[in-house]
């Protein structure tokens, strides 16, 4: 008897102590991504120029992450989506803050062409870089006017010319920048007839950029085409769900149901990026 008084207490002890490391591990890894979600968040962001409070957001996504898969669980009875939305959940942040990176630099694409025209007519007025950059910060609109303001506040406080074209460069991901910055730089340092260098490559760009949304206009059926292939099975499981629960509800109840969703989102999730990637044709 008192054998098996000294086994509880030691399973008993055993138990609580593996639930308390646990707890540590889990407070621990809480930690370290809300560090790393604010930290990431609020760099992002700003050069998003979406001033908002990152930890804020990190507490509305750890809410959503734990309501929305419970809330599917005890609707659902589907342990497995539970999972599945607590996974995508926890995903959708750093989605949609990719999601407005692309927007955004597409628009500065589009800005582009217009405003190193507009660079090139002011350089043949007469006017400096300097004085170009900051008429074209007040009359054109965001994305581009905000790039052009921080480089001409930071030629105010006192960096150098050449390195606020470089931070330039270094925020907006995108060969065009390079590209002008280099013709920046280049023509501070050796000189040169620079609003004809600027012309040519807002010419350029603008080519460039014709092509670009013509190659997306004949491959958006190919995109669409994907979109529907990936949404399809979903809608066909959730359509037989309702129509026979008792046969397709094996799919959500055993453990061989189970390996079938895993394996059919996983090809699902394959083929969907395998078709993004063909229809993506770089220029």
């Amino acid at each position: 008897m008192v054998g098996h008084n000294v086994v509880g207490i030691l399973v008993f002890a055993a138990v609580v102590g593996f639930v308390f490391v646990a707890l540590l591990a889990i407070r621990r890894i809480l930690t370290m991504g809300r560090t790393a979600f604010t930290r990431d968040g609020r760099v992002k962001l700003s050069e998003l120029f979406i001033f908002a409070d990152s930890d804020l957001l990190w507490k509305l996504n750890m809410a959503v992450v734990l309501v929305l898969p419970i809330m599917v669980w005890l609707m659902l009875d589907a342990p497995v989506l539970a999972v599945m939305t607590a996974v995508v959940m926890g995903g959708l942040p750093r989605f949609v803050l990719r999601g407005l990176q692309a927007r955004r630099l597409d628009r500065l694409h589009a800005q582009l062409p217009d405003a190193l025209m507009m660079l090139a007519s002011g350089l043949r007025g007469g006017a400096n870089v300097q004085q170009t950059l900051e008429g074209l910060s007040r009359d054109l609109s965001p994305p581009i006017s905000q790039e052009l303001t921080l480089i001409v506040r930071e030629q105010r406080l006192g960096v150098a010319f050449e390195d606020a074209i470089d931070h330039l460069a270094q925020r907006v991901p995108s060969q065009d920048v390079r590209l002008l910055s280099s013709a920046l730089r280049i023509s501070r340092e050796v000189g040169g007839n620079l609003a004809d260098t600027v012309a040519r490559l807002g010419d350029t760009t603008r080519k460039r950029l014709m092509m670009e949304q013509k190659i997306s206009a004949l491959t958006s059926q190919g995109r669409l085409q994907g979109m529907v292939m990936t949404a399809l099975p979903v809608l066909i499981v959730f359509a037989l769900l309702h129509i026979e629960p008792q046969a397709v509800g094996a799919l959500f109840n055993t453990m061989r149901g189970w390996a079938v969703l895993a394996i059919a989102t996983l090809f699902e999730v394959l083929g969907y990026f395998w078709i993004r990637k063909i229809v993506s044709i770089e220029v």
